[in-house]
């Protein structure tokens, strides 16, 4: 992993902290989430932004190798795929930044999220992360979040970064843009024209002939485009392109 990524984590913990830090709110006990029921393919934690870090488990290290101690915000960047790690990090961030600013008394902040992580034996597993708002303070705006890890390597096997966020007062189209801010360079423009034509139906010869170039330019920008996304097939591709704002 990149120090900076970490080094940014620890950043955004803190930032977020020195904010909550002065929320008045009656703290919860977790012990209740000791009974929530999982399976072996399961985990759950708490992250408690008035802390600074995740402060409750339940069938981590049976799910993924770590320990509390070795799970913060800063440790489980490290633990993303790394061609995840932009995207579910700048998702990450600004998810927490809209519910801790945010009346969320008439109904928590549900995020969804799908990713390669990394288990403490070197093996990448794809798991869904189903976090929402947990502790409020008086105005409504989170404290902490609760999330629900589960391995679904044995129903999905691609590689994109697919995720669904629903909170009140959110811009869902603003909110997409900062996110997908990080695949603002990814494709150079001829690269993104090409996109375009192949999500069209256009074939090589058509493409050529559209952007006035050789058959052989638009077949080599073709196989940069899928080694840059590491897919074989177009759907895949638009997949990927659509699930990440290029498209």
């Amino acid at each position: 992993m990149k120090q900076d990524h970490r080094k940014e984590m620890q950043l955004f913990k803190s930032a977020i902290r020195n904010i909550v830090s002065n929320y008045e709110c009656d703290r919860m006990s977790y012990d209740h989430l000791s009974n929530f029921p999982i399976n072996s393919k399961q985990c759950i934690y708490v992250a408690c932004w008035f802390e600074g870090g995740n402060v409750f488990e339940k069938g981590l290290k049976n799910l993924t190798g770590y320990d509390l101690d070795e799970f913060n915000t800063e440790d489980l960047i490290g633990y993303i795929h790394p061609d995840d790690r932009d995207l579910v990090m700048n998702i990450v961030q600004e998810v927490i930044k809209h519910a801790i600013t945010v009346d969320l008394s008439d109904g928590p902040a549900h995020l969804f999220l799908t990713f390669r992580l990394r288990k403490k034996d070197g093996t990448y597993i794809k798991v869904l992360r189903e976090s929402s708002s947990y502790e409020l303070n008086k105005e409504g705006k989170m404290v902490s979040n609760f999330s629900l890890l589960t391995d679904i390597s044995f129903i999905d096997s691609n590689d994109c970064v697919e995720w669904s966020f629903e909170a009140n007062e959110l811009d869902i189209q603003s909110f997409k843009n900062i996110v997908y801010s990080v695949y603002q360079d990814y494709f150079t423009n001829r690269e993104k024209e090409i996109i375009t034509l192949i999500n069209d139906g256009f074939t090589t010869k058509e493409i050529a002939e559209q952007l006035f170039i050789s058959r052989h330019t638009v077949a080599t920008h073709r196989k940069k485009i899928f080694k840059k996304v590491g897919v074989s097939h177009v759907k895949d591709l638009i997949l990927f392109c659509k699930k990440n704002g290029i498209l």
